[in-house]
């Protein structure tokens, strides 16, 4: 009886895995962090899983197939010393960057013999998960092999995603990503705010679909439009929370998971353990995290900064190569500052000796300092990281300064403030406390929806029926129109009843009032048959 009883325990469990194709083409560290552990938790639940990514693991597990882009594609990183007099967080300027490496990917990617060779294949799978960020370049790998399709989206939703999903913009009160509003803005910033995200979506049309879909095409041949797919995602997984990201409106086929990359499961070196363990006077942290590079920081302004840290009472632990930054600049680095190349950052926040974060303002990063409840000071370089620094700063967790227009009284003044004000750590431990309420663990939310689409063949049910209308239906115009049309006809057909009636009271008037009807004729109106026909009565 016990080996029956085992044997379908296996049935069942080979009922319910999946064979799921995950598309991963971009090279950015970061964002794996978020990819890479949803994919390793869909591979313990026995599902079959093929993997296109530029990261590979150690030691991949017998159900999971690789095809490695290593090497394929530099990894996306950001030269401060080159771009410090270019850097503008709140412009377009960096989404049209982000296209332009993203269908720089699709092109290297799709060139992929490995890649090729897959589209070409007798495969089949029941689910295919694609990254949502700067192309869409491989959703026609759904249409290929007749499955539905997730999205990763590594960030809070981005201008074009909202389109696709038939999720509302609300820009009146939702800031857009690469703008760092708050959600109470003036009639100016909402202007600003509105027109960047028509703005965006054009260049996300020009700048991405165009040239994706000749990339597509050339893949898998003529299809699809890549606009008309994109408008058939089963399910996104955004990695946001509305305590950090705002409140929005957000339809069914939308699921926020901030805070799935979050691993408890790091460990700390001997050498790090001693040096928090130590740290009697607390430690300062400060990385820009895997994109941007402190030693590029231009050297009168890493003097600055270094000049403040150098008067603070605090270890301050930095993610520095002291070798490279030697190779580029003759900056002296402070006593009491400790360098590390790399080090585990959710870990290092959330040790108790941790009393600030100097941060890119990183969205992953951001939410590791608000899981830790550690105050932040916010150092926005591009993409979405000044919409971070704002709402961070509007939650009263953090202070934002500017790399490039700072000086070292305003880094002085601010690790005062932040250090001295309890009222920072006291608003960062009541922040953890919202942001990890919830029913259940963000990587657990999100494999249950990735299955829930499995299990109900695609979930058609949670696509937004607004996908389906018009822009003028949508935005409700032809309403509109229509009661405006409305409104008209009863106007027009009242002022000629009123006209007739007006005519007949005329008729009736005696002749010795003949003036008075005279002027009437000449200032005829409702208004004055009204008076009248009162007159008249009260005769």
């Amino acid at each position: 009886m016990q080996a029956v009883h085992w044997l379908l325990v296996l049935c069942v469990a080979a009922a319910e895995s999946a064979r799921i194709l995950t598309v991963l083409p971009t090279n950015t560290k970061s964002h794996y962090a978020m990819y890479g552990r949803l994919i390793d938790a869909l591979a313990k639940r026995d599902h079959h899983l093929t993997v296109i990514s530029h990261f590979t693991m150690k030691n991949p597990p017998s159900n999971v197939e690789e095809i490695s882009l290593a090497g394929t594609i530099p990894e996306l990183t950001n030269n401060l010393t080159k771009q410090q007099y270019s850097f503008k967080p709140d412009s377009i300027r960096n989404l049209e960057q982000i296209m332009l490496e993203c269908v720089h990917s699709c092109e290297i990617v799709s060139q992929n013999p490995a890649v090729r060779a897959l589209v070409n294949s007798s495969k089949t799978f029941d689910l295919v998960i694609v990254e949502v960020f700067g192309s869409e370049c491989f959703l026609p790998f759904g249409k290929r092999f007749k499955a539905p399709v997730v999205g990763l989206l590594s960030s809070v939703l981005l201008p074009w995603v909202n389109e696709q999903l038939g999720n509302p913009e609300g820009t009146a009160y939702i800031p857009a990503y690469m703008m760092g509003y708050g959600q109470r803005m003036n009639v100016w910033e909402r202007l600003i705010n509105t027109a960047a995200v028509v703005w965006a979506k054009m260049m996300y049309r020009n700048k991405s679909q165009i040239p994706s879909q000749v990339i597509a095409d050339r893949l898998f041949g003529p299809g699809p439009k890549l606009e008309a797919l994109a408008q058939n995602y089963s399910l996104v997984l955004s990695n946001s929370h509305f305590s950090i990201n705002e409140v929005r409106p957000l339809v069914p086929a939308l699921v926020e998971v901030g805070g799935l990359h979050l691993d408890n499961t790091q460990t700390m070196s001997k050498e790090l353990k001693r040096l928090l363990g130590n740290a009697h006077e607390g430690i300062i942290y400060w990385s820009f995290g895997s994109m941007s590079r402190i030693e590029t920081i231009p050297s009168e302004k890493l003097a600055q900064i270094f000049t403040a840290i150098s008067e603070l009472s605090q270890t301050v632990l930095v993610r520095l190569n002291r070798k490279m930054l030697a190779k580029v600049t003759n900056v002296t680095v402070p006593d009491n500052v400790y360098t590390m190349d790399w080090i585990p950052q959710y870990k290092t926040l959330c040790h108790p000796n941790v009393k600030l974060f100097i941060s890119h303002g990183g969205l992953l990063g951001t939410q590791e300092a608000v899981a830790c409840g550690v105050p932040t000071l916010m150092v926005p370089l591009y993409a979405d990281q000044a919409l971070n620094g704002r709402a961070m700063s509007d939650r009263g967790v953090a202070r934002v300064i500017s790399l490039r227009d700072s000086t070292t009284d305003d880094w002085r003044e601010a690790f005062h403030d932040l250090l001295a004000n309890n009222r920072y750590k006291e608003n960062a431990l009541r922040l953890k406390d919202i942001f990890l309420d919830r029913l259940s663990p963000p990587l657990e939310t999100g494999v249950y929806w990735i299955e829930y689409v499995l299990r109900h063949k695609g979930a058609s049910h949670l696509r937004s029926p607004a996908l389906d209308l018009s822009y003028a239906q949508y935005l409700l115009i032809d309403v509109i129109a229509l009661s405006i049309a409305a409104t008209s006809l009863t106007i027009f057909i009242l002022h000629i009843l009123f006209r007739y009636l007006c005519t007949r009271c005329i008729r009736w008037w005696p002749k010795e009032v003949i003036l008075e009807k005279r002027l009437f004729r000449r200032n005829i109106s409702p208004f004055h048959c009204f008076l009248w026909i009162y007159k008249v009565k009260m005769n």
